[in-house]
């Protein structure tokens, strides 16, 4: 019975895992095909710059791309999920801090 609930949890947690390492498709905004990757991009670009462990240390403030629709969805991913991250954080600070 124990083995059974930890190999449950141990296979949620390996799910709930691997699907935070990057932004699925069907989450993106409404657009071009070009400016959701962008999206894509930019919000994983915008979780590591903020400090999310599921993703590389990042110091990247600038979309890599001149093409006017990945670099317009880059760049609203990058600042929405930056910004998601950073409240997620703040509200974690205030409810488990001293």
């Amino acid at each position: 019975m124990k083995r059974t609930l930890l190999w449950s949890v141990l296979s949620c947690l390996m799910a709930l895992s691997a699907a935070a390492c990057t932004t699925p498709m069907f989450t993106m905004p409404p657009g071009p095909h070009d400016y959701r990757v962008g999206f894509r991009d930019g919000c994983d670009a915008g979780y590591a710059y903020a400090g999310s462990f599921f993703y590389r240390p990042s110091e990247v403030a600038e979309s890599p791309s001149s093409d006017e629709p990945y670099r317009s969805g880059w760049h609203t991913g990058f600042y929405t999920c930056k910004s998601n991250y950073q409240r997620i954080q703040k509200t974690v600070a205030s409810v488990l801090g001293p």
